[in-house]
């Protein structure tokens, strides 16, 4: 009898969410050649000098556009279960905010005073933007990049060097809403795998991991709690 209470009691499992099909976003141009120059005017290029490494051009507004069908792709994931996106995130739209916010996003010389805290050495896991800024180096190649929309923070990618082949830069990035809270984190290892997560109210996650049989990028939900 006890056991049935408690049972009634608990709240409903989430629901299952789609399946997304790989590939995930559109990235595999972002590390290329480096453009005739060594600059581009439509793309903020990072020419990373890792020893022993032949150079090669991050791209990271191409990152960015990759991510903008990543989120395409996970909000179709969202849409195939119905209710999933409220319970989430508490309302709808929140990645359409999100997607109009990095559409309009630019570069800008700023970071955060402090360094980022990283997961596996190279994955953001920031949950806001940071509360202080300092100005950013012109000539870095790898650290933290930021990208705002009306001085409002959409966007930023961390750039780091390969784990156990250096040469294959590592990337993560942060996107947020309009309120500045993070949602999508997406971390692209070249000398590995694609995951990412989304990231909900009251401390629910869900993580998207690549099942290398499928094909397929399977959802699972998850609590922020350790």
């Amino acid at each position: 009898m006890l056991l049935a209470l408690i049972l009634a009691a608990a709240p409903p499992p989430p629901p299952p969410l789609g399946e997304i099909s790989a590939p995930f976003g559109h990235i595999g141009n972002v590390v290329d050649e480096l453009p005739k120059g060594g600059s581009s005017d439509t793309d903020k290029v990072l020419a990373p000098k890792w020893e022993g490494c032949e150079p090669k051009g991050v791209y990271l507004m191409r990152f960015l556009g990759g991510a903008s069908r990543a989120l395409e792709q996970l909000q179709q994931s969202l849409d195939r279960s119905p209710g999933s996106e409220k319970k989430l995130f508490g309302r709808k739209a929140v990645l359409a905010e999100v997607m109009k916010l990095l559409s309009s996003s630019r570069f800008e010389l700023k970071q955060s005073c402090g360094a980022a805290e990283l997961g596996d050495g190279y994955k953001l896991e920031l949950t806001a933007p940071p509360k202080k800024w300092c100005d950013a180096k012109a000539d870095a190649t790898e650290g933290e990049f930021w990208f705002f929309s009306k001085n409002k923070p959409a966007a930023v990618i961390s750039v780091q060097k390969g784990g156990t082949d250096v040469c294959k830069p590592r990337l993560s990035t942060i996107l947020f809403d309009g309120k500045g809270v993070a949602r999508v984190r997406m971390h692209a290892d070249w000398g590995g795998a694609v995951s990412a997560t989304l990231v909900g109210d009251r401390c629910q996650l869900v993580d998207y991991t690549l099942d290398t049989d499928k094909q397929a990028f399977l959802p699972v939900w998850k609590s922020c709690k350790r």
